[in-house]
């Protein structure tokens, strides 16, 4: 089937705004690039975004454009065609998002308030939706509203839980690994269901693989978005997890260091101007974290008691090793961020022989791709969780995500091969290093 000015444009429209939420000016100076475009688009693209389209080469194609292209190969929508008036074509886009963002946004008040007992406290979670039980386990001193964008749209066939990650334990401290695990366990006797998949972001991946480890007939499958994990001195690692992990280790130990390591941590720094090589400029727009999420995104650093609770945690959980591969584990995917300056997007060596499902890079995209690209990673998550014998949901990511295949474990604990881990774009490394 040939492409339509309406599938092109759905690309089109998809990638102007991931990169215009970020830099609103960025297609002022810049044009938009791609290959042999359809009949029309460039004055469909001028009149419905105001960018100039330019017939190239991969070769000239920057991170943006690539990331357009990716997202051209995709299925086709199923719209109507339209009647040629572009800017009415991209107000009704608009609104499907609008409506989206929405009802993703209200969804804490949609879900039950529920609570599950343990060890003398009550666990207060959200759930909603009906059939398989899913759990989605956020980082360290995060709250669920991380998770909405996405469980809004896992909700359909599932029972999805979601809750804060705990910080204070009965005892007063702070909550352990096995308060965090001992969690789960009280949510699932909640439910009354012996058995769940699970997702995870940043440091609620660790989690989410020693829980895996000791449960493996409760876990049936895993997705692991953006995983933060203790490394070892031949893994790679972001500059912010060594930069973290020194800082957290200090106020550990010395909680009265804690005011002077929030003005170390700092804030959500004002972006600086984009480079004037395009090249460099698209990978920068697209490392950038999405606005408006500083409050959310650093409720950990949000005053000095709560970084005291957060260091003792992440110190803790990073003293743990990686469990070894063993007998029974359930099927773990990864899925990592190319341009994830937060989280490393490669997994630690010895996390790759569990990763029996495979590896991902999502393209382009940041450690917050549960955020800002919640319909692809749905759409791995649920072809994965629905099949997870089958290994890496190609399909579902399209060809916004490149894949890592490995080898399962055996059942005698052993990994027959595993699949190298290739390197990131090494324009990430240009630009962030």
């Amino acid at each position: 089937m040939s492409e339509t000015i309406e599938s092109f444009l759905t690309a089109v429209h998809r990638t102007f705004v991931e990169v215009t939420r970020r830099e609103p000016g960025y297609f002022g100076t810049r044009p938009l690039r791609a290959g042999e475009p359809p009949q029309g688009a460039a004055a469909a693209v001028a009149a419905a975004f105001g960018v100039t389209l330019r017939p190239a080469g991969r070769r000239e194609f920057t991170a943006v454009d690539d990331l357009l292209d990716r997202r051209r190969r995709a299925s086709p929508p199923n719209d109507p065609p339209s009647t040629g008036r572009w800017e009415g074509w991209r107000e009704r886009q608009d609104r499907r998002g609008a409506v989206r963002a929405a009802r993703a946004a209200h969804l804490a008040r949609a879900m039950d308030r529920r609570a599950a007992r343990r060890s003398g406290r009550g666990l207060r979670y959200r759930a909603g939706g009906q059939g398989s039980l899913l759990v989605l386990l956020t980082a360290l001193g995060h709250t669920d509203e991380v998770w909405h964008p996405l469980a809004e749209r896992l909700l359909a066939g599932r029972r999805v839980v979601m809750w804060d990650a705990g910080e204070d334990a009965p005892s007063g401290g702070p909550w352990t690994l096995d308060g965090q695990l001992a969690d789960i366990d009280a949510v699932l006797a909640a439910e009354g269901a012996e058995s769940c998949d699970v997702v995870a972001w940043c440091s609620g991946a660790q989690v989410a693989v020693e829980y895996a480890h000791r449960r493996p007939d409760t876990v049936r499958a895993a997705v692991l978005l953006h995983g933060s994990y203790p490394r070892a001195g031949g893994d790679p690692s972001s500059a912010y997890e060594r930069n973290l992990g020194a800082v957290c280790a200090s106020v550990a130990a010395r909680p009265e260091r804690a005011a002077r390591a929030l003005r170390a941590l700092g804030g959500e720094a004002a972006p600086v101007p984009l480079p004037d090589d395009e090249h460099l400029a698209a990978v920068e727009v697209l490392a950038r974290t999405p606005p408006g999420l500083d409050a959310l995104l650093r409720r950990p650093f949000r005053d000095a008691r709560a970084l005291v609770r957060y260091s003792r945690q992440l110190t803790e959980l990073w003293q743990r090793p990686i469990p070894a591969p063993g007998p029974g584990l359930p099927p773990l995917l990864s899925l990592g961020g190319e341009l994830d300056r937060i989280a490393a997007p490669e997994p630690p060596a010895a996390l790759v022989p569990l990763l029996t499902g495979g590896h991902g890079l999502l393209v382009g995209a940041t450690h917050y791709s549960l955020l800002d690209r919640p319909d692809v990673v749905a759409a791995v998550c649920g072809a994965f969780l629905d099949d997870p014998a089958a290994g890496p949901p190609v399909a579902a990511g399209g060809h916004e995500i490149r894949w890592n295949p490995v080898r399962p474990v055996t059942s005698a604990g052993s990994v027959t091969s595993v699949s190298p881990i290739q390197p990131v774009n090494p324009l990430h490394e240009e630009v962030t290093s």
